[in-house]
């Protein structure tokens, strides 16, 4: 048998047991997600109801629902579920809460730079002394109840708000993306930093304490993140006037060689890292269904180039080209047989 048919049998082998997992993978996933529901329906969605009451117009139905179908569901039941898988232990009651409500006021944390316009000193007050801290609106009281509660089940409230503190000093950083001088060396410094802090800010809500290999695997994973998020609002952050790795590319091909050596880094970290093998398995292919998304918004990306001279020419293009549906069938395929060919 020659190499190459050796190599063919090697990736058909792999192709299929992947697919094979596929349907327990989004099975679990699945549970999760139902159960999360119903946790949020005993919980923050009894804050959100008290909210209602006395809201003075500074929130709306929109933010109500990142909270309870976006933030406070997907950060537990995706993210905190694949904390646990990677160290072998099921998420706790008090786990569970104090990540809800760190998921729940991540939307309403960031309207602070994004639509409230408060001052800098007034933000870092309300994240340094919840405790103390007077609320000017609605909004700014939701966030206080949910942060303490996040806080009174974390199983170590200092270091989430020593990463808070992090949070925040990344979010402050990402207001030098617009500006038209800065260089691509530091958004791609802005971009990791503000996705690796988040990420470990969200671990910080668990029990277990960090390893120093952990943290450093996490950091590259949230970079990843905080880079598939950019490459899906490439068209929102151009109309926002943020400069973005994606906004300011002109070779998506670039930007996917970029992309895929993060992954390939998280992947030899992962296997390399401390854990048993089983679990390292399942937390890559868990991961693996979240990143491969990113490739095929990358293919879309790239099929414009051909309508502007095979550059990336991000203002000769319309809305549609720039904004990847993922809920249709065709981009559900091209996720799925990505993660077929993944290693993993």
């Amino acid at each position: 048998m020659t190499l190459r048919a050796s190599i063919n049998i090697a990736l058909m082998k792999t192709y299929f047991n992947n697919l094979f997992k596929l349907p327990d993978l989004y099975l679990s996933l699945n549970n999760n997600l139902k159960f999360q529901k119903s946790f949020i329906k005993e919980t923050i969605a009894l804050d959100i109801e008290e909210s209602r009451g006395i809201n003075d117009n500074s929130l709306s139905e929109k933010d109500y629902k990142k909270i309870t179908d976006y933030y406070g569901l997907a950060v537990p039941a995706v993210l905190g579920e694949s904390f646990c898988i990677l160290r072998g232990k099921e998420m706790s009651f008090r786990e569970r809460l104090s990540l809800t409500y760190l998921g729940g006021l991540t939307g309403l944390f960031d309207d602070f730079f994004d639509e409230k316009d408060m001052t800098e000193q007034h933000i870092l007050n309300l994240i340094g002394n919840p405790r103390d801290a007077m609320p000017n609106t609605a909004h700014e009281r939701l966030f206080i109840t949910f942060y303490k509660k996040a806080l009174d089940n974390a199983a170590d409230a200092n270091l989430v708000k020593d990463y808070f503190i992090k949070v925040f000093d990344a979010q402050v950083l990402s207001k030098k993306q617009v500006m038209p001088e800065i260089a691509y060396d530091e958004i791609k410094s802005i971009t990791y930093q503000k996705g690796g802090i988040s990420l470990l800010f969200y671990r910080c809500a668990l029990s277990q304490v960090m390893s120093m290999e952990e943290e450093k695997l996490l950091y590259k994973l949230g970079s990843l993140m905080q880079l598939e998020n950019d490459i899906f609002d490439i068209y929102k952050d151009y109309q926002g006037g943020i400069r973005t790795l994606v906004t300011t590319e002109t070779k998506i091909d670039k930007l996917r060689n970029n992309y895929k050596s993060l992954v390939d880094e998280i992947i030899v970290s992962v296997l390399q890292a401390n854990y048993p093998t089983k679990s390292k398995k399942r937390f890559l292919r868990i991961i693996s269904m979240i990143i491969c998304r990113g490739f095929v918004c990358l293919d879309m990306l790239k099929s414009n180039e051909k309508l502007t001279n095979h550059v990336f020419t991000i203002d000769k293009y319309e809305r549609k080209d720039l904004i990847c549906d993922m809920e249709k069938p065709i981009n559900i395929l091209k996720t799925i047989n990505y993660y077929s060919k993944s290693k993993i």
